[in-house]
């Protein structure tokens, strides 16, 4: 008997527990509700009154709600207006005022409600004071509790704690016009909203810029103010269009809540736009703006004449590249240049030009260096960048063979023409010279021993025998006294022949043409210099062969004097290396 009496007990105890525990979870909610809408309510023997406040956590620019209430057991009259101030921190606006009547003890009772709307005026968290009811003589209070007002830009999750908040930031607020300015919007949070939606952005329209959108990078974390958030950027790249101030909107994230989609905004941002300055700016500048860098090269390293060979040219760097144009080549003698075109190997970050050249000379072309000038914003200069000179070797062109051994030939007819004047030229000079000599020699009573002893020197020096450099230098000379000075075709092609014969007797020449002569001296040895010196004149007596440019003589004799000097050079290492 007494062992069912405690099992009955035993039972009853289990019983309580779970009630309580029923009781609890039933009613906890109902308790947590009322702590989150009054937080006091103020109570007299026979009035009661209540202040509640919704939401508690506002963003700046949203609006909560105040209700006040004063109610009691017994009939309830001449009630006025509660009174508070919650200024600075709230403006507070009235939107209507009712009466309920009740029955209570046998008796009709009457309450009243006021109802007013509270708009911040401030950012942070608020107490608010309490609010005063005066009623038949008597004074009751209630106190509304605190409020919470965060920025447009964060939202704090009254369940969770999570909080959700945007930024935006420009890296220049002075940009100048055309020139890239990079545009931030960061979304951070602490915890994902528990919703099945997605946070939405959205960015200004950028009425007045270019925009180029950048690829998002990945999410990251930040430690703010002791709080560890997820950052998530949206980047674009914006190119101003118009000098002056520009205000750009803000930005918005839309969180999709279960109570209804809350946005998310930041403040305004105010740029500054300058024009390029007018200080400094060259003559030649084209508009282009950024850093950049420019360099060329042609198809090949040699081309034949009357052909056209490819250049390209790269402009490449960071900037506004919409504002790069193609640069202009500098003036190359007889040199046709056709386009620029835009290549297809052009980018993003690039721009590549085709230019065709045709050359219609043999020698070496220098293509010169190819300047370009820009406006560099992160320095506020104008600058200038340039490629490197282009060597480039032009051939004879088969297909002009013919036509070059009938100028050969011309070329040839002037020689012999020219030999033949010199030669008839000497002749009436020695005949004038030996009857001038037997004048003297019947006046001179002078022993015929000195006469004896000139004809021994003169036949003596006519016996040393003749070297490549004494002939040289003597084609040398005649070219000075001949006359062919004062005319524009013969003497370059004597004077490149006199060259081409002396590295022929000297070292061996098999062709006479540059690149055989340039071969030829480089397998002797010869000085860089020299040889750029014999290159050049042989290259500039072609020049004035094929397209005869007049000279004037003191540029001829600058020219015989060059060849001299050359093969002097030459002939001092031909005997330094038999030494």
């Amino acid at each position: 008997m007494d062992f069912g009496v405690k099992k009955i007990g035993r039972f009853r105890k289990k019983t309580a527990k779970v009630a309580w525990c029923i009781l609890l979870f039933t009613i906890f909610p109902f308790f947590a509700s009322a702590q989150e809408s009054v937080e006091t309510v103020a109570t007299h023997p026979a009035v009661n009154v209540s202040a509640v406040v919704k939401p508690r956590h506002i963003q700046f620019g949203e609006k909560a709600r105040l209700e006040l209430t004063i109610s009691g057991d017994t009939f309830i009259k001449h009630i006025k207006a509660p009174k508070f101030n919650f200024l600075p921190a709230f403006l507070a606006v009235p939107l209507h005022s009712e009466t309920l009547p009740q029955l209570k003890s046998d008796k009709i009772a009457v309450s009243m409600a006021w109802v007013y709307e509270l708009i911040p005026q401030n950012i942070g968290d608020f107490t608010l004071s309490d609010i005063r009811f005066d009623y038949h003589g008597d004074t009751y209070f209630a106190n509304p509790g605190s409020v919470r007002v965060s920025g447009t830009d964060t939202y704090r999750e009254a369940l969770t704690g999570g909080v959700h908040q945007v930024e935006v930031e420009v890296d220049t607020s002075k940009p100048y016009i055309n020139a890239p300015l990079t545009y931030t919007f960061r979304y951070l949070y602490t915890l994902i909203l528990l919703t099945q939606g997605s946070p939405t952005p959205r960015l200004p329209t950028f009425s007045d810029f270019r925009v180029e959108k950048l690829p998002t990078p990945a999410a990251y974390t930040e430690n703010i103010r002791g709080k560890t958030f997820w950052v998530v950027e949206h980047v674009r790249k914006l190119y101003p269009q118009k000098t002056g101030r520009i205000v750009l909107e803000p930005a918005e994230m839309l969180l999709p809540l279960p109570q209804g989609n809350k946005t998310l905004k930041t403040a305004p941002l105010t740029l500054t736009v300058q024009p390029l300055p007018e200080t400094g700016k060259p003559a030649q500048f084209s508009g282009a703006v950024g850093a950049y860098q420019l360099s060329a090269q042609t198809a090949s390293g040699w081309v034949e004449t009357g052909n056209p060979i490819t250049l390209s040219v790269r402009i490449s760097g960071r900037g506004n590249m919409q504002t790069v144009t193609a640069p202009k080549l500098p003036a190359m003698t007889g040199v046709v240049v056709n386009g620029p075109n835009l290549s297809e190997a052009s980018t993003s970050t690039s721009r590549v030009y085709a230019y065709t050249l045709i050359p219609a000379h043999t020698g070496t072309l220098r293509i010169p260096s190819i300047l370009y000038t820009y406006f560099d914003p992160s320095r506020a200069v104008y600058a200038t960048t340039q490629s490197a000179p282009i060597p480039l070797s032009v051939r004879p062109n088969p297909n002009d063979t013919a036509e070059i051994e009938t100028e050969d030939r011309s070329w040839k007819l002037w020689v012999v023409l020219l030999l033949a004047i010199v030669l008839v030229g000497g002749v009436i000079a020695g005949l004038v010279w030996y009857r001038a000599g037997l004048t003297r020699a019947s006046a001179n009573t002078a022993p015929q021993t000195a006469t004896l002893d000139g004809d021994v020197q003169t036949r003596r020096a006519e016996a040393q025998p003749e070297t490549p450099v004494s002939r040289a230098h003597a084609a040398l000379a005649k070219l000075v006294h001949s006359g062919t000075l004062g005319e524009e075709t013969p003497f370059p092609n004597a004077l490149a022949q006199t060259l081409y014969q002396y590295l022929e007797d000297t070292l061996a020449l098999s062709q006479r043409s540059i690149d055989a002569a340039r071969e030829a001296c480089t397998q002797a040895e010869v000085s860089e210099h020299t040889l750029d010196e014999l290159v050049d004149l042989l290259t500039k007596c072609d020049y004035h062969r094929f397209a005869p440019v007049p000279l004037s003589t003191d540029e001829q004799k600058a020219f015989i004097a060059r060849a001299e000097a050359i093969i002097n050079d030459i002939e001092n290492l031909q005997n330094t290396g038999a030494n």
